[in-house]
Formats: structure tokens, sequence, C-alpha cells
């Protein structure tokens, strides 16, 4: 949860935030009893919601808070969820420093540690970012012990294989790998249980920076960096020569050759080792290198002299199918390994997720964290899987373990593609574009730009080629000479990305073995493509007929190694409308299911518009009367747009008319209404250049709210007077993207959705346009604490329901005179994993979810081998 100036935890003041990271989030807050400033540490989520974790943090705590040593930051306790800890004022050390400073510094860490290890506590993340040195120049080691108790909650890692966060807390089971990548023993690298040596080998790693400003070991990514820990001797020359018998007893690969006790270390400053000596060292360990290279050599060609014994003359072509697991409902999208042996594909029904099955086994497994995932791409050395939940995208290795939190987006992420370089490209569902970050995490950046005045809708479903610089993509657009592949660059600015279409489509294009795979209506196509020249080659040829396709996606997958997997069928979007009571107990189901993209509840909650695909990017509205029973068209020719991010159409408060967007003969996505008793043809409403979304209609009906899309930014909220020479006015126009405008009901104020702290939060401001009256004495505040969207006044305007980055709704009571004073969120309730869109009455007493709905029928997956070796004939 985050926190503002002037929260309280218990007798804690909240007085500003001072950091953030894998942990938590760090704030500066005063004990008011003892009238003392104090660091507050806030914890993930998902730690402070699990009892069990929480419990264990608490029997830790106790024993952490009996640490009293000047070189150890001291911990108070535990409030709400949060620790309290000493305020350490002061900065980082960094290198390269003269020995003497190097050692004052060191020997205070040494102290520290020699300390808590007699206690029986080891701290298993020790680096410089974990050490703070005073203006009086004491040293205090932070965080100390806290690796134990956390179980893997990681952050946004700064820069790869250097400042990555703790990879995976839980450090008494062995098998866990455990502490930061550059910093980390042999011994955690290997996943074994770890103990004092531990801290004394990252005390080893932390002096030699000090005294050379470089980092020990350094690699592009975590990966690399820990391979090289178990297999390079450290190279001690560029440290002075005084401080190399400490550095090699600190830095032995073995442990139990390792410096015993770290009290020691000033015993090792005493003699100095001759170059000489370190020259033979390393002499042996090259030699011992090259006998085991030489060894490995003669394993591999024996092994590959058996593999190719044995390898067949002839690749038959082989088929078979593969069954879902039971109450599993397929979610369209499907992704092979690269090496071809096994299959990842979505689940959208109660379990939801990702299921992975090995070709060679009979039985799928569900990957554990993967709840509400709509999309799942491999690494390219097929250990790992990446997948968006919401707004965040997370990795996971493939064969179980927790998944890591690699960055957060705007809203929900899209799908992605990983190259050989540790460099993710992927599609934020906000405001269209694509964008990238390392595999390891850190902050994303755009790759590609949308360009509104080519009607261009949002670019998706990125497949990398070859070199690992360039990649295929879809462009969605209200025109047909637009929609389709082009080809994206990792070295072109994103605004400079070529528009040059390479394939005319409605559904994206996946890259493989030497051919761009695509849908041609319902047919898979396979044409050879240049990957040296970006060019295609030759004609396209059929591979499979009638495969499903959903959202721009189609049921199908290749690797490189030749094998195929696809499915036959049509829609998986359907959806049942539920009733749902305040507490989540179903209250009855209305109309047949179906495909939905978005839907919402007229004032009166008598009746809802419903947006159901067409195609990858439209659909049209039907209207939905809960007492008649009866389901009517509304639109026609797939006029109305089914974004990713829309809010679906919005209702006059007298319910007599329904604004949505249309995105047709060449619109880009703007607003028409028409009367909600289907009388009369539509009409425009406000037309422009860029892509738009109606949010919500004033209760007195002068005002519309709406989002307009910003190349730069995301969106814009904007607000369109209904009466006079409707000319739009910008309400919140910033360098952060703001969606999901909500009026309260005396239209004095306004909600909406901003990710300018790095995830969507609800804030809520005054609103004035011109005619309005005199403000509300009140600035923006913010009404969600752990990110949120789509928020909705109730009736009284003393309670703003809103979605929950899970998707489930929670409420905030807020009283709005004489000021704005919103009280903390409530979670209502929960909902299934990949439930579709919902809405509640004015009331807040009910909800219409669109709930997952599971056919009789389970189409199986076909899976191909060697499915080429038909069109070689």
């Amino acid at each position: 949860m985050s926190l503002q100036a002037g929260d309280k935890l218990g007798p804690y003041e909240i007085l500003m935030p001072i950091g953030a990271g894998g942990m938590g989030e760090v704030y500066r807050a005063r004990d008011t009893k003892l009238d003392r400033c104090v660091a507050i540490k806030v914890l993930p989520s998902a730690f402070a919601a699990d009892p069990e974790r929480m419990a264990r943090l608490e029997r830790e705590a106790k024993v952490l808070a009996s640490l009293n040593h000047p070189n150890i930051a001291a911990i108070y306790g535990v409030e709400e969820h949060a620790l309290v800890m000493e305020l350490v004022e002061g900065e980082s050390p960094k290198g390269p420093m003269p020995f003497e400073d190097a050692w004052k510094i060191c020997s205070q860490i040494a102290e520290g540690l020699e300390y808590a290890h007699e206690k029986r506590v080891v701290h298993r993340d020790l680096k410089p970012a974990n050490v703070k040195v005073t203006p009086e120049g004491r040293v205090k080691i932070l965080d100390f012990g806290l690796a134990k108790v956390f179980t893997g909650e990681t952050g946004t890692p700064p820069s790869p294989g250097v400042d990555s966060p703790t990879l995976t807390m839980g450090a008494t089971q062995a098998g866990v790998i455990l502490g930061t990548a550059a910093y980390m023993a042999p011994e955690q690298v290997r996943g074994k249980e770890v103990d004092r040596r531990a801290d004394i080998w990252a005390f080893g790693v932390i002096f030699y920076e000090l005294l050379t400003g470089e980092r020990l070991f350094k690699g592009a990514d975590a990966s690399e960096t820990m391979a090289r820990i178990l297999t390079e001797d450290p190279g001690l020359e560029r440290a002075p020569e005084n401080a190399w018998r400490l550095l090699q007893s600190c830095l032995e690969k073995d442990s139990g050759k390792r410096l015993r006790a770290v009290g020691d270390a000033w015993r090792q400053l005493e003699q100095v080792p001759t170059r000489q000596r370190i020259a033979r060292s390393r002499s042996r360990v090259g030699v011992r290198a090259s006998i085991a290279a030489g060894m490995l050599f003669v394993a591999l060609s024996i092994l590959s002299f058996v593999h190719f014994r044995e390898a067949p003359s002839v690749a038959y072509l082989m088929r078979f199918e593969i069954p879902l697991p039971e109450k599993a409902v397929f979610g369209g999208r499907m992704a092979l390994s690269p090496d071809g042996r096994r299959l990842a594909f979505i689940d959208t029904g109660p379990e939801g997720g990702v299921w992975v099955r090995d070709l060679n086994s009979l039985e799928a497994r569900h990957l554990p964290g993967t709840q509400n995932s709509f999309n799942a791409f491999w690494s390219p050395d097929s250990r790992f899987l990446a997948f968006g939940i919401g707004s965040q995208l997370k990795k996971a290795d493939a064969s179980g373990g927790p998944p890591q939190t690699l960055c957060e987006s705007p809203t929900e992420v899209g799908s992605g593609t990983w190259n050989q370089e540790g460099v993710i490209v992927f599609g934020d569902a906000n405001n269209g574009h694509l964008r990238r970050v390392s595999a390891v995490g850190g902050a994303p950046f755009d790759v590609t730009v949308v360009d509104a005045s080519r009607g261009e809708i949002f670019h998706a479903l990125p497949s990398f080629l070859p070199d690992g610089r360039h990649f295929v993509y879809f462009i969605s657009s209200s025109s047909p000479e637009i929609a389709g592949i082009y080809i994206g660059s990792l070295d072109v600015k994103p605004e400079r990305q070529s528009r040059a279409r390479l394939l005319a489509s409605q559904v994206g294009a996946v890259y493989a073995a030497g051919r761009l795979f695509f849908m041609r209506e319902n047919t898979l196509m396979a044409q050879t493509f240049d990957a040296a020249r970006l060019k295609l080659d030759g004609d396209p040829v059929p591979v499979v007929e009638q495969v499903g396709t959903f959202a721009a996606v189609g049921s199908f997958s290749v690797s490189a190694s030749r094998v195929l997997a696809y499915r036959i069928g049509g829609s998986v979007t359907n959806r049942q409308l539920t009733w749902l009571d305040r507490q989540g107990r179903v209250l009855s189901t209305a109309g047949e299911p179906g495909p939905s993209t978005a839907l919402s509840l007229s004032p009166d909650g008598a009746r809802a518009a419903i947006v159901r695909t067409v195609s990858a990017t439209t659909g049209d509205v039907w209207l939905q009367d809960f007492a008649r029973g009866v389901s009517t068209r509304f639109t026609f020719d797939g006029k109305a747009v089914a974004s990713f991010v829309s809010k679906g159409p919005v209702w006059s408060a007298d319910g007599s008319r329904i604004v949505f967007r249309v995105s047709y003969g060449g619109s880009p996505g703007d607003l028409y209404e028409k009367a909600s008793n289907g009388a009369g043809e539509e009409a425009p409403l406000f037309r422009s250049v860029e892509p738009k979304e109606p949010n919500d209609w004033s209760r007195d009906g002068r005002f519309l709210l709406y989002s307009a899309q910003n190349p730069k930014t995301g969106n814009d909220l904007m607000v369109l007077p209904l009466n006079g020479d409707h000319n739009p006015i910008p309400l919140v126009h910033t360098p952060f993207s703001e969606i999901h405008g909500s009026f309260s009901p005396d239209t004095r104020w306004f909600a909406y959705v901003s990710n300018e702290s790095g995830r969507p939060e609800i804030y809520v401001e005054p609103f004035n346009p011109p005619g309005a009256g005199p403000p509300p004495a009140a600035s923006k505040v913010q009404i969600s604490r752990d990110g949120g969207t789509r928020p909705k006044w109730r009736a009284d305007s003393k309670e703003i329901i809103f979605r929950a980055p899970d998707g489930s709704p929670t409420a905030v009571e807020v009283t709005t005179s004489p000021t704005l004073q919103p009280r903390i969120p409530r979670p209502l309730f929960a909902l299934p994993a990949n439930v579709g869109d919902w809405d509640v009455t004015s009331d807040g007493k009910r909800f219409l979810v669109a709930m997952p709905f599971r056919a009789q029928a389970n189409t199986p997956i076909t899976v191909v081998l060697n499915w080429d070796s038909e069109l070689k004939k």
C-alpha cells in the first residue's frame, strides 16, 4: 500500500517517502509517543495479505530487535503490515577510495557482522545499498536478517546483475536461490543452505568494490553474473597488495576454505602475498579449467555421436492431440517453447492462468502465480515464461517457482517477445504503444508510438526476428489500408519506426523457422521470409484451416524446431452476465452467454449496454432488458470499437440516449450518440483526429467526459460541453496518462485514473468548467492506495467503487462537504480468475459481472511435429 504525508500507522505519522525496493516502500515518519523520527517500511501487498508470512515476520522481528550494536540499524517492531526501523541519515559507500578509508568502513561492517553472527543471525543480502555511512562516519548495516523472512516479492530491479533485487527469499530451504546477483556466494547461486560464510563472501566483494570502484563480478544480466561467480576466479590485481590476502580468504569458492569468522579479517592484513603467488594460483585454476573443458568436449562429442546415430534420416510428419485440463476454458492463446518441447496455454476458467504441458508428458501443470493472466511468452532458452497480470509484467520459471515482477505498465500488459540479449518487447494496452524492458526488470520505454493521424488504434503482438534487433508486429487500424503486419527495430526511435506495411492482416503474425505465419480469415498461412533482407519471398501456403482467433490473436504457435500447435474453433470469449450482491453472492443470470468486451448499466439499472466483438478491434452494441429478458442489437456493421481500455457505452442521466465510440469509414475512434429506444440512426457527437473513449455524462446533461489519446503521454482527460459550440476543454493534461473519468452526482467533483505514480491510481479533483460556479475549496486527492481503475460514484456521493488491480470491486467511503475526505479502501469481494467486465448499480448494492463461461465442448489442442515435411514434397 502507498502512504501520503499525514497518514497514521499506530503512533507513527508519515512525513515523506524516502525510497522503494523489492522489500517495500520506505517512508520517514515521526513517533508521536517518543518524539523521534523513524523509518517505516511498508511491506508488499502479497506479503501483508498472507497471515502465515506476517506471523513469521513478527517472530523474526523479535529476534532482530534483540540485536543491539552501534553498526546495525535497529528494528523497533511491526505496525499494521509495516516494519518500524531506526532512521539512518547518510549515503551508501562508493569506491574507489584509499585503502585506509575503505578499511575504516569495512572494519565497522565486520564488527556489526561478527556481533550478529555470534547471535546466530545471518544477513543473507549484504551489499553496498544495505550499508549507510552517517555524516559522523558511523557505519550502519540495514535490513539485517530480513532476507530470511521475505519470500520473493521483488520490485523493479535497477541495473542488470548488479543491483538486481533479492531474487528469491526463503533461505532456510535448500534448493532456493537467495541474494543480490553481484554479491551472492557460490553456494547461494547453487541454491544451497547458507550460513555466516555467505556474508563473509559478500563482505569481500564489497571491500574490493570500495578499493577499486569496480564490480568484481559483472554480467549482462543476473544469470550471466551468477555464472561468472561459479566459473571465474576473482581477479584481484587492481586491488592494493595489502588487501590481497584478506580478499582471497573471503572469496574462496569452497565455503569450507573461506575465512571462518569475519572478526578475524584484520589478521589477514598482516601478511602480503606476492604477485607471483597470485599468478601461480590463477595458473592452477586455468589448468583445472582446461582439463574440465577437455573432459566436457569429449563428453559432448560422445553425446553428439550417439544422438546423430539415433536420429532418423527422414523427418516424418507426426500429429497428436492434447486435451485441456478438466474445468479449463481455453483463452485463445498458446506458446510453444523455442526448443519445441513444452507448450504453454491460457486458461480463462475458474482456475485461470497459464498451464504448461511437456510434450513427452501425459498431463499439463498449472503454473503457480499466473491467475488472471491473458498471455504468455517464452525466454529464448525455453526456461522462463513471461506473462502479464493486470498492469504488471512478470516472469516465472516454467518448471515452477514464485513469479518475479519485471515492471509496471499504466494499465493492462499485452503479449510480448523475448530476445537472446535479454530484451523484452511487450504491448501496453493503455496507449497502444509497444514498450521494451530488460528481462531482469527495470523501467519500460516506448519502442513504437501509435500514429492517430493514420487511424492507428494500437500496436501489439511483437515477434522477434533472428537478429534480435528487428521484430514483426501488428498495427490495428480503423482503415483497412493501414491495418496489418509491420517491421520494427530496437535501434530506431519510436516516432521514426517504418510505416511500410509488410502484410495486410487483421490478426498478428509470428516468425519461426524461416517463415512468417499469419491468418487469412480462418486459415493459418505460412510464407517464406528473408530475415536478412526483411522481405517476404514466394507465395503464401495454407497450413491449417478453421483455426480459431481471439482479439487479433490466432490460436496457434510455431517453434524454431518445426513444431506446430493449433486449435480448431470459433469464439473463445463467451461470458455469462451474472448479478452478484455486495458480498459477491450470485443472485441470478441474465441473457445468453456470448462474446463481450465492455458493459455499462443504465442509471436505473433496468438495462445494460454491452459491446459484443465482431472482429479483433470492432464490435456492436447490444441492449439487455432485464425485466423482459430480451437482448436487442443497438448498432450494426461492427462500428463500435472494442477497445482494451474501454469503459463501455455511456448513458445519459435519464437513460434516453447512449454515447459510444465508433471506428468506421477511416475514423480513428469518434464519439457517436443514439436514442436508447433504438429510434433513428446514430449520429456523430464529436469527431477529431485522435482516438477517443467516452467516460461519463454529467447528471445535469451539460458535460461529457472523455479520454483522448495523446501520442506522447498516452491519454488526456477532456470535457465536452453539450450545449453551444461543442468545443472540448482540456481537463487533465499532464506528461502522464489520464483515463476513466467519472462525475460526482452533483458535478462538483470528478474522479479519474492516472499513472503519475508509476501505476494506475485513482484521484479526485474539483470540477470547475466555465459557468459552473465557484469550485470546491480543495485540490487533488488520491483515493486508491494499491492501484485501481474505473471509479464510479454512488448516487448519494458518499462512496466511490473501483476496480482493484486483480479486477475485484473495492469501495472507499468519502465525504465531500465541506472538503473531500476519503477513508481507507475496502475490498468488497473477490472475483474468479479472468473475469470479464463489470458494472455496479447506482446504489452500490448489486454488480453485473460478465463471468467466464465454459461451453460443454472443449476442443483439444493439436500438435504437429515436422509440420513442413509435407510442404517439401
